[in-house]
C-alpha cells in the first residue's frame, strides 16, 4: 500500500503543469504605501492631561506623547498615569495607530500594563473631531459597555475628550479630559 501511494504522488508530481511549480508565476508585491499623518501631525510631542470620572472625586493626571514609530506605519500614542486612591498602581497605555487603506479608517489597537486591551476605528477628523469607535469591549473591572471615544482639536495645543461607559450593575458614567501641550 506505501509503495501505490508513493507511486501515484510522484506520477501527480512528474504529471503536474509546469506554472504550478514555477516561481515566475508568484505575484510580486510590493511594499504597501505608508499612512498620511499630516492630519495628526500636530499631536507630534508631549502634552500634560487630566481625566475626570464622573464617579471619581478628581481628575487623573497623565502625561502623554505622540511619536512616529521607526518604520512610517504608525503614529505612536504613550500615556502614564500615577496611582490614584481608588488605584493603588500605576498605569500605562500604549496605542498604535496607523491607517487602513482597504477599509478607508484609522485604526488604533490599544494595551495597557493592566492586561487590557481594545481595537478602536475612526473616520479621522471631522470639524475638529477625531471620534474612535470601540470595535471590542474588553471587560474590565465592573464596565460592561464603552461608548465612543470623542477627541476635539480646540487648537494645535489644546484637546479635550468625551466618552463614557456603562457598569455591569447599569449605569453611565461620562469621562472628561483636556490636554494641553507641553512640547
Amino acid at each position: 500500500m506505501r509503495f501505490r501511494l508513493a507511486l501515484f504522488a510522484a506520477v501527480c508530481i512528474a504529471f503536474a503543469p509546469a506554472s504550478f511549480a514555477s516561481a515566475d508565476d508568484a505575484p510580486v508585491y510590493s511594499q504597501p504605501p505608508k499612512p498620511d499623518f499630516s492630519s495628526m501631525k500636530f499631536l507630534l510631542g508631549s502634552w500634560s492631561c487630566s481625566t475626570k470620572s464622573a464617579r471619581r472625586p478628581f481628575a487623573v493626571a497623565s502625561k502623554d506623547t505622540y511619536t512616529l514609530d521607526p518604520t512610517g506605519y504608525y503614529l505612536v500614542y504613550e500615556s502614564k498615569s500615577e496611582p490614584v486612591a481608588w488605584a493603588n498602581y500605576a498605569q500605562d497605555i500604549t496605542q498604535m495607530i496607523t491607517y487602513d487603506a482597504e477599509l478607508k479608517q484609522w485604526a488604533g489597537v490599544v494595551t495597557s500594563t493592566l492586561g487590557d486591551y481594545g481595537l478602536f476605528m475612526s473616520n479621522g477628523w471631522s470639524d475638529g473631531k477625531l471620534v474612535w469607535h470601540p470595535v471590542n469591549n474588553t471587560p474590565y473591572l465592573d464596565i460592561a459597555s464603552s461608548s465612543d471615544f470623542a477627541v476635539t482639536k480646540v487648537n494645535d495645543a489644546h484637546l479635550t475628550s468625551d466618552s463614557s461607559f456603562t457598569t455591569k450593575a447599569g449605569a453611565t458614567v461620562s469621562v472628561k479630559g483636556t490636554c494641553t501641550k507641553s512640547s
